[in-house]
């Protein structure tokens, strides 16, 4: 019966495309000795091998990060080499492989000494015997020197509710590890203040900056940070509010700009750029082709409820903001959503659509873009007894996903809705990965797929004992399909699609099965 549902559903497609090949090569079952652990990162070891690195969790009530597992695989996900990390204070913020050594860029927090420390340990892919270089050591008696500031405190010291969002720092890489930075926001009450130290693969500090903004802190939203890989030239974007007020408008137009600045050993270029009659709520950078896009999703009357999608092109020398594009969501991409529902396509096009979380952002070689999003919200249930007591549930929802293909100037040559129905974390959300010829989105499901009107098919959830691995896949035309890569028959474990790694070839991309000790690697190649 599911045989002759899932043909019917193929047959069903409105139009016929190539079916994607997929090359599936899983690891052994292995046992871990920590039921809860992780997929973090897994690097390509030039050989066609695999390292993964996962972190294991254990403790009660709460449980926090112990260790991590460091496997060595061969192409054929055969394990050659295994390695447990095990950590107290410290957590691997980025790892890397370059000239065949693998790097581990280290954070520790030090409360009785009252100090940061970065440290990169390098080791060969055959031993895993690391040696250890410190990179930045941060402490009360010394950050005035860092910051080139007078008096000013230890971040640290401040209250949670106080803290900026990378107040202990983030570690960013360049597109092939030639470079990465240490982006700290630090609290200062009068001005927007970030310390950032770039590095080169040698590990060398290159080049560290200042970037203060002469802006309230709470006035001024950190968005996103690019390296470039060339010549390690940062590119910084933020979200910069208006008139010494956080309201999103005044006057009935935008009450903010965005500010992109430059940033490198020799100085500091920055830009601002808004949409007065449209609202956004963030965006992300990205640098490819000698060009800077900035993408995001734009409301008419809001920045939570969505109408489109929007595209700044600037000039990466000079950033001369090149074009800016606004493109409403089209007929087909509501029909995709709402199918027939006329009403409901006419009012959320008016008004606009909610709890989309923008997930990734893929740049083709010809300059185009392949954005996805998912509808993220929470919900909570109230249940009351005969006793008069009550219970409150809080439910996480993972829905539709949300996929657009622009080029270079923000023209969108497709747009699409996958419809689906997600809770909880075990098995919900999705993995996606982008190639020149197909975007793919990887998912958990069951094989009840039910087919909607107007051509459209809807993907239901199911235990994680019962997840099947799927693929939902878009041609270069917008023409959607899918396939089954593992039936939940034929798997002891299933596979969180939601904390996959794509591989830096862009071509493949890896995920941890688990069932309580029982853990397995599985990689996935889209065939070209």
């Amino acid at each position: 019966m599911k045989k002759i549902i899932l043909l019917f559903i193929a047959i069903f497609l409105s139009t016929a495309i190539n079916a994607q090949e997929f090359e599936v090569v899983k690891s052994a079952i292995f046992k871990d000795k920590k039921k809860h652990s992780f997929l973090s990162f897994s690097l390509d070891d030039g050989q066609g091998g695999l390292i993964t690195i996962r972190k294991y969790l254990a403790g009660f009530p709460a449980k926090t990060i112990k260790g991590y597992y460091i496997q060595h695989f061969d192409k054929n996900l055969t394990l050659k080499k295994e390695f447990t990390y095990e950590v107290k204070k410290n957590r691997i913020e980025k790892a890397f492989i370059k000239n065949g050594k693998i790097h581990l860029i280290e954070f520790e927090k030090n409360k009785k000494e009252k100090k940061l420390i970065y440290t990169a340990k390098v080791s060969n892919l055959d031993t895993f015997d690391f040696t250890s270089k410190e990179l930045l050591n941060i402490s009360e008696s010394n950050i005035n020197n860092y910051l080139k500031l007078a008096n000013f405190p230890l971040f640290f010291k401040y209250d949670t509710n106080e803290r900026d969002k990378n107040h202990l720092g983030e570690v960013t890489t360049s597109k092939n590890n030639n470079f990465f930075v240490i982006n700290f926001d630090f609290k200062d009450k009068d001005k927007e203040t970030h310390k950032v130290f770039v590095f080169n693969h040698k590990l060398e500090m290159v080049y560290e900056k200042l970037i203060i903004k002469d802006i309230k802190d709470q006035l001024f939203k950190y968005n996103s940070i690019d390296v470039d890989d060339e010549n390690g030239t940062l590119y910084f974007l933020g979200k910069s509010f208006e008139n010494n007020s956080k309201r999103i408008k005044k006057d009935g137009k935008a009450n903010y700009h965005f500010e992109l600045n430059k940033i490198d050993a020799n100085g500091e270029k920055t830009v601002s750029f808004k949409t007065p009659e449209s609202f956004i709520r963030s965006l992300s950078l990205v640098k490819n082709n000698n060009q800077i896009s900035c993408v995001g999703f734009y409301g008419n009357k809001t920045e939570h409820k969505y109408n489109g999608i929007c595209l700044f092109t600037l000039n990466p020398n000079t950033l001369e903001l090149e074009s800016k594009k606004l493109s409403p969501f089209s007929e087909s991409f509501m029909e995709d959503k709402y199918g027939d529902n006329e009403r409901k396509k006419k009012r959320k096009k008016k008004k606009g659509i909610k709890n989309i979380v923008f997930k990734s952002l893929f740049s083709m070689s010809n300059g185009d873009l392949i954005i996805s999003a998912e509808e993220e919200y929470i919900t909570t249930h109230t249940t009351y007894s005969a006793d008069g007591n009550f219970r409150t549930r809080t439910i996480h929802h993972f829905d539709d996903i949300l996929t657009f293909r622009l080029n270079k100037d923000g023209d969108i040559k497709w747009a699409r809705n996958i419809n689906k129905n997600q809770t909880g974390f075990s098995n919900s959300s999705f993995t996606p990965i982008s190639t020149e010829n197909t975007s793919c989105f990887f998912i958990n499901c069951s094989d009840k797929i039910t087919k909607l009107e107007n051509n459209r098919i809807h993907f239901r959830q199911t235990s994680s004992k019962k997840s099947n691995l799927y693929c939902i896949y878009i041609n270069n035309d917008g023409e959607i399909d899918f396939k089954k890569l593992v039936d939940d028959k034929d798997s002891k474990v299933f596979y969180k699609v939601n904390n996959g790694t794509v591989s830096k070839n862009k071509d493949e991309v890896i995920f941890l099965g688990k069932r309580k000790k029982n853990s397995q690697i599985i990689k996935v190649k889209i065939k070209s």
